[in-house]
């Protein structure tokens, strides 16, 4: 009978000597079956999307893969995650300290809009240049006190930055546009989803594009005069490089008029077969060992073993929900497989660990950091007020720049 991960467990493993790692692996299957097949996350090469093939070692032997979804895509999945569990009231994640950066703009219309986002959703976390960039009461975020000690933290003392956006110790960051005092973070969480060819002679994506039918007309092209008129109704809410290509070709299909024919073009990835598809979640102890929080041995040891219970949360909410991307709808197969590495080539398997049980060791780990630590976590927010000049000068054209 394996048994449940327990705080006692976490404890050790934040010691030095400890385990160096706890992994999960689920087996996971097209939702549509066997037969199904899957889209994995596409990859610009130039101009056109690809799959990433790559040859793996699996039960014993060297396979050809295809990346379904990438070690950063999956952690990005359990900050998502946190995310929701801070908007649904979670009982300790929304608590748990975070940087939000808020910007007000005025729409097409001229109507007043504001739109904030956390250290959790940023690509850079509390390094992020919209956090940097901003101003707290008024002063350079660059400068306010509490910001810049965050900043300032180092691996000896990770503290002032822990008790500003715990996320960023979690899940790693790096400071990487400071001339010195750059602080670079690994994070302790790995996990990627690969899937095995079904061909493994010549894997072949399939290509394919879905058609759309217009009732109206199939095919709608405008004059000259005319798209310039229906350029200035859709002018509000199209990037301007849309509407100047509609006015100069007057092709419907540019604003969303007239039908699409399906296609079968080898630049329309829609996915491929598999015949297993395999996810792994890997949390690091070792990596977690490195880090200092200058509150001593015992002190230290709790603020890691909250760490880890943070992600171990995330991995078990991440898990509850296979919401990858369009034409990549999954399930499990199995039952996910937990080990507990346990040193000098033993290891343990445990039983699942459910969103209730990661929830229950969530709680013990703070209530054993508050104490030990004084760690405090009580829904503190750093309000940045986003930079104007962010708004008037973003587009969402990717080719902009």
């Amino acid at each position: 009978m394996v048994r449940k991960l327990t705080l006692e467990d976490l404890n050790e493993a934040a010691r030095l000597g400890g385990p160096s790692t706890l992994s999960e692996k689920t087996l996971l299957e097209p939702a549509a079956g066997k037969e199904g097949v899957v889209a994995p996350a596409k990859y610009t090469a130039g101009r056109a999307a690809t799959y990433i093939f790559e040859d793996r070692y699996i039960d014993g032997k060297a396979v050809h893969t295809v990346l379904i979804d990438s070690r950063t895509s999956q952690s990005n999945r359990l900050e998502e995650y946190i995310m929701q569990a801070i908007k649904d009231g979670h009982p300790v994640f929304s608590r748990m300290p975070r940087i939000k950066v808020t910007y007000k703009a005025a729409d097409e219309l001229g109507n007043m809009i504001e739109r904030s986002y956390l250290d959790i959703q940023l690509p850079h976390r509390a390094f992020d240049a919209h956090f940097r960039i901003g101003t707290v009461n008024g002063i350079p975020a660059s400068e306010f006190p509490e910001y810049v000690q965050a900043r300032n933290s180092t691996a000896d003392d990770m503290m002032p930055l822990f008790e500003l956006s715990p996320v960023t110790v979690a899940f790693g960051g790096w400071d990487s546009t400071r001339k010195k005092n750059q602080l670079r973070i690994a994070s302790s969480f790995n996990g990627e989803i690969i899937g095995v060819l079904a061909n493994q002679d010549d894997g072949r994506p399939v290509f394919r594009a879905g058609a759309r039918v217009d009732p109206v007309a199939a095919s709608i092209k405008f004059s000259t005069s005319d798209a310039k008129k229906i350029g200035k109704i859709v002018e509000p809410e199209v990037s301007k490089n849309l509407k100047d290509k509609f006015e100069k070709e007057g092709k419907g299909s540019a604003i969303g008029l007239g039908a699409i024919p399906p296609s079968s073009e080898e630049t329309n990835y829609d996915g491929i077969a598999v015949s297993d598809i395999i996810r792994t979640h890997v949390l690091s102890f070792s990596t977690l060992r490195a880090l200092r929080f200058g509150k001593g041995r015992e002190g230290d040891e709790s603020v890691r073993v909250l760490v880890a219970a943070m992600i171990i949360n995330a991995m078990a909410g991440s898990n509850a929900e296979l919401n990858l991307r369009a034409n990549c709808l999954l399930r499990e197969s199995e039952r996910p497989t937990t080990i507990l590495d346990k040193r000098f080539g033993e290891s343990e398997e445990l039983s699942m660990i459910t969103l209730d049980d990661a929830d229950v060791l969530f709680e013990q780990a703070y209530e054993q950091a508050h104490a030990k630590a004084g760690v405090d976590w009580h829904g503190q927010v750093l309000e940045v007020e986003g930079n104007p000049l962010v708004m008037k000068s973003g587009s969402d054209d990717e080719d902009n720049e």
